[in-house]
């Protein structure tokens, strides 16, 4: 909470925080996140700090930034390839009877704050521990340079494409307001939507040439149902690609009619990593 704390209380020319007062602010920050039933300047406060471990980043992203209304992004160090990437993005969600909110963190007067945390894993005592510190300029920790409107799309300054990719985006994403608007694209010449037409061939050959009541529906087939396992990799491709997981085969199920009946077949991992 630290972390969370002093990145939404960053210094500037009108105010400068001590440390103190950043610690003063996160203790405020971990009632509200765990709903204690003290105050954080309470002795039953003090006590709890002396054994807490910290909070669980996978477990508590979410709750930080439902309670205290605030959008991360969560930095993490790519050991294998030497660089930092952004491994996580926790927007505040608005509760049903409130108005939309702007999750722009430029500006507005519902704007909902973004904040760059950088999680540091290490290893005490057999244990991995991670370490989160609040990030003054991703920019230049990552070396990308991110869209000032939506603060999601990066660039890298290296690429031979960067100035004509920046000003497109950044100009498209101002006139959007830092939102991402889906467009339908309609067909020049409108058809009905009929898909039990159009994706059947069959069907939609003897329409066309009036022998719809030929059709008879399906009697014998083969359905597949396949089931896959993410595994990280953390790979990188050329200079901006990063590839974090990979599709990995987990399982895979067949059903089977023909004139005999139904057949049902089922093949895992734990019958060969061939089973395909």
């Amino acid at each position: 909470m630290e972390a969370v704390a002093k990145a939404l209380h960053s210094d500037s020319k009108e105010k400068r925080y001590c440390n103190n007062e950043i610690i003063s602010i996160s203790r405020e920050y971990l009632v509200q996140v765990l709903e204690l039933p003290f105050d954080s300047k309470s002795r039953k406060m003090t006590e709890l700090l002396k054994t807490f471990d910290g909070l669980n980043i996978t477990k508590y992203a979410n709750i930080v930034s439902q309670k205290l209304k605030i959008n991360q992004d969560i930095y993490y160090y790519d050991n294998e390839h030497k660089n930092y990437y952004r491994g996580l993005q926790v927007c505040y969600q608005c509760e049903e009877g409130q108005s939309e909110v702007n999750t722009n963190s430029v500006g507005g007067i519902n704007a909902i704050k973004t904040i760059d945390i950088l999680v540091v894993e290490s290893i005490w005592e057999g244990n991995k521990i991670s370490h989160a510190f609040a990030i003054a300029n991703k920019q230049a920790l990552t070396g990308l340079k991110f869209c000032p409107h939506c603060n999601s799309k990066a660039f890298d300054p290296k690429d031979k494409n960067y100035s004509r990719d920046y000003e497109k985006h950044t100009i498209k994403c101002e006139n959007n307001e830092g939102k991402i608007v889906k467009k339908v694209k309609l067909d020049y010449i409108q058809k009905p939507f009929v898909p039990h037409i159009m994706q059947n061939k069959t069907y939609q050959y003897l329409l066309t040439n009036g022998r719809q009541h030929e059709f008879k529906p399906t009697q014998y087939f083969i359905t597949y149902d396949l089931e896959t396992v993410p595994k990280i990799v953390n790979k990188k491709f050329g200079k901006s690609s990063y590839q974090m997981y990979e599709l990995f085969p987990l399982s895979v199920a067949s059903t089977i009619r023909n004139k005999q009946g139904i057949k049902k077949i089922f093949f895992s991992q734990q019958d060969g990593d061939d089973f395909i």
